[in-house]
């Protein structure tokens, strides 16, 4: 993990490097004529993919909301942008185990999770194209703040008079656990997006966003009766991506 800490800080120094490099070219072309500047050059953007999300039904599905600006600069983009993901459309029961039976009832544990997370990423992308649609590639350095929950319950099902086995409605579920903890995000993203102008003003961009993110641990707070729940601690996380849907205006 320390090594893992160690890239994102060389990583770290080398982006803003190149971002900065990238603003002292910037100025150096502006008194050039041989880059084309956009007449626009000040975009911002909304992510639409949680209006998607949030129809796909009654299964889990993480949904992720984030406001970007961009500064043109050429065929570079300088970015910087705030982000909010959180577990949507949770079930009741998100798994469950057979902890005890006998000839007229089954126990079940009864199993769910929920996250969100929060973070501001600042980064560039380069720019591939032109026309009607372009294509970029970009990366970013990940500062935020998660949030992880889980809890699990139990309950009795009862046989009936004609052998199926029912929750009894009448009584409330055993609740036997939970499990919260904080975590200090950081992380560097790598992203591959794609540009669609539909006027002079706005344009929608397609781009899915891998990354890697190292959590360290904050604080807990646990009330686990039946020992469900390891101690919390620093982890390694590898997230392919959300497809993000964004709507950017320009100015």
């Amino acid at each position: 993990m320390k090594v893992f800490v160690k890239c994102i800080a060389v990583f770290g120094v080398l982006l803003s490097s190149l971002i900065i490099t990238s603003a002292q070219d910037s100025l150096f072309f502006e008194e050039s004529d041989s880059i084309f500047f956009e007449a626009r050059r000040n975009y911002l953007g909304v992510n639409l993919s949680p209006l998607f999300t949030s129809s796909f039904g009654r299964e889990n599905r993480n949904a992720k909301m984030s406001l970007v600006y961009k500064r043109n600069k050429g065929y570079r983009n300088i970015r910087f942008s705030a982000n909010y993901m959180t577990l949507a459309n949770k079930t009741s029961f998100y798994a469950f185990r057979t902890i005890g039976s006998s000839d007229s009832s089954i126990t079940n544990r009864y199993y769910e999770s929920d996250y969100k997370t929060g973070d501001i990423r600042i980064g560039f992308e380069e720019i591939k194209g032109g026309g009607a649609g372009r294509f970029h590639i970009g990366a970013d350095i990940i500062l935020g703040y998660g949030q992880f929950y889980s809890e699990y319950r139990q309950n009795e099902l009862m046989i009936d008079s004609i052998g199926v086995y029912r929750i009894d409605n009448d009584v409330d579920p055993f609740y036997t656990g939970s499990h919260s903890s904080d975590y200090f995000i950081t992380g560097i993203d790598v992203s591959f997006g794609f540009d669609w102008f539909l006027d002079e003003v706005f344009m929608v961009t397609l781009q899915l966003t891998p990354q890697f993110n190292y959590y360290l641990a904050i604080s807990e707070k646990l009330a686990d009766q039946f020992k469900q729940y390891n101690p919390i601690d620093d982890f390694i996380d590898f997230d392919l991506g959300h497809l993000d849907v964004m709507l950017v205006y320009k100015f």
